[in-house]
């Protein structure tokens, strides 16, 4: 059975079960009517002909309707150690885990509630924003999260995948929006079990109002044979700013889709994304950017790093609107083959509609620096902790960026971890 003959199967056995709240039944419908003629993204598709999408085929669309007591005892154990000052949310298969999680309401000028489903305009997106659609479509649950101009708080929700995709979807669900001035510390995890063949599907929506600050941390460690989609839409106001740090270190197949648009004056991105993959894993993600008023700026970094058979890919592209006069953007976009069978793509891409801009790129892609492992051999350290090192000093300049000390180490850690399976202390100390 092709993956739309599926996705329309499973959608028309759980439709009357959904809720009907935020979506309405019939949107979920029309949703679902707007992607069966479309289509499902495929290969045969420039910005999609790096993505995995073979998983599709042998998975279910049905998402979890009611809680699994089993589901959150592994969950319980899969949670990594708290954020210090941070409230946690937890969300197991899609379904909010009261148990495991904080007060919902709203304290500090911050609200965190629950809503049934998620559109923020993923309803009637097409394109590269499908699989939006397709949470849009399915999804029961989402956490919304709307912080004052007063905003004194710092939000975690951990996204845990334990269902084997064969059985059922988990569709992780966030909203943010940001009042005018409100400044807010987001983490947002998505984990899974190592040996769990799970299917997430996540969309996000994010709203920045004007002269407001979102720092966002983005951590996805999903399972080793996870099959994990994320499209993430934001909106950014006057004298706005939003940092994203992303990092990438799970599931067999992922694909991340993003796109920003700077909507008022003096609006700001910066953009980081990390990616460690190995054996046959496949990393892909595409980033795009829209300036769409005037003095707004932008700055995109990636490192990503391919060893085994793994490949990794970022498309970064940039829009400049006739209307973005003063703007600027700038692209670092770095890639590590770690390995003979490795494969990289890394592509900028400007698309400018004024001459008054300021724009800038860079893309490489490499493998080890032969000349540097000789100088660290020659040192007496061992081959593979030389090129474990190596591998570190790739990622270590946007690994620093990550704002909250806790996060940082653990990100440390399971980076070391994957590198040399060695405690991350072992290698800051090399380092």
């Amino acid at each position: 059975m092709s993956a739309i003959t599926q996705l329309a199967s499973d959608h028309e056995a759980v439709l009357a079960a959904l809720p009907a709240g935020e979506v309405s039944h019939a949107a979920r419908r029309a949703t679902l009517e707007m992607l069966a003629e479309q289509g499902l993204p495929g290969p045969r598709e420039e910005n999609w002909r790096y993505a995995n999408l073979r998983p599709l085929e042998q998975l279910r669309f049905t998402p979890r309707l009611t809680p699994d007591a089993a589901a959150l005892a592994q969950a319980t154990e899969l949670l990594p150690a708290p954020l210090a000052g941070f409230d946690r949310y937890v969300v197991v298969d899609g379904l909010f885990a009261a148990p495991l999680s904080a007060p919902t309401g709203t304290a500090g000028d911050v609200e965190v509630a629950l809503q049934a489903g998620i559109d923020a305009g993923y309803g009637s997106a097409g394109g590269d924003a499908r699989f939006g659609a397709l949470a849009s479509a399915f999804a029961p649950q989402a956490i919304r999260v709307a912080a004052g101009a007063g905003a004194a708080r710092d939000i975690e929700v951990v996204f845990v995948a334990t269902a084997a995709g064969s059985e059922a979807a988990s569709y992780p669900a966030l909203l943010v929006k940001l009042a005018a001035q409100a400044h807010l510390r987001l983490v947002e995890r998505h984990i899974g079990a190592c040996d769990a063949a799970t299917f997430a599907n996540a969309a996000l929506a994010i709203e920045v109002g004007a002269a407001g600050q979102l720092r966002h941390v983005r951590v996805q460690q999903a399972g080793a044979q996870a099959t994990h989609f994320e499209t993430l839409r934001a909106e950014v106001a006057d004298s706005a700013e939003y940092l994203l740090d992303t990092v990438a270190l799970g599931a067999q197949s992922a694909r991340s889709t993003t796109h920003a648009r700077l909507a008022g004056r003096g609006a700001r991105i910066a953009y980081s994304r990390s990616v460690a993959v190995d054996a046959t894993r496949v990393n892909d993600a595409v980033v795009v950017i829209e300036h769409a008023a005037p003095a707004t700026i932008t700055a995109q970094d990636y490192r990503g790093i391919a060893a085994g058979r793994a490949r990794v890919a970022f498309n970064g592209h940039v829009i400049m609107r006739a209307n973005a006069a003063g703007s600027a953007s700038s692209q670092s976009l770095r890639s590590l083959l770690a390995g003979p069978g490795t494969e990289a793509d890394v592509r900028p891409q400007l698309e400018i509609y004024t001459d008054d801009v300021k724009a800038s790129h860079g893309a490489t892609a490499g493998k080890i620096d032969e000349q540097m492992l000789f100088y660290l051999l020659s040192r007496g350290i061992e081959r593979r902790t030389a090129q474990s090192l190596l591998k570190w000093a790739f990622l270590t300049e946007l690994i620093a960026r990550i704002p909250i000390p806790d996060l940082r180490a653990q990100v440390e850690r399971a980076f070391a971890q994957r590198f040399t399976g060695e405690d991350a202390a072992v290698t800051r100390e090399l380092v």
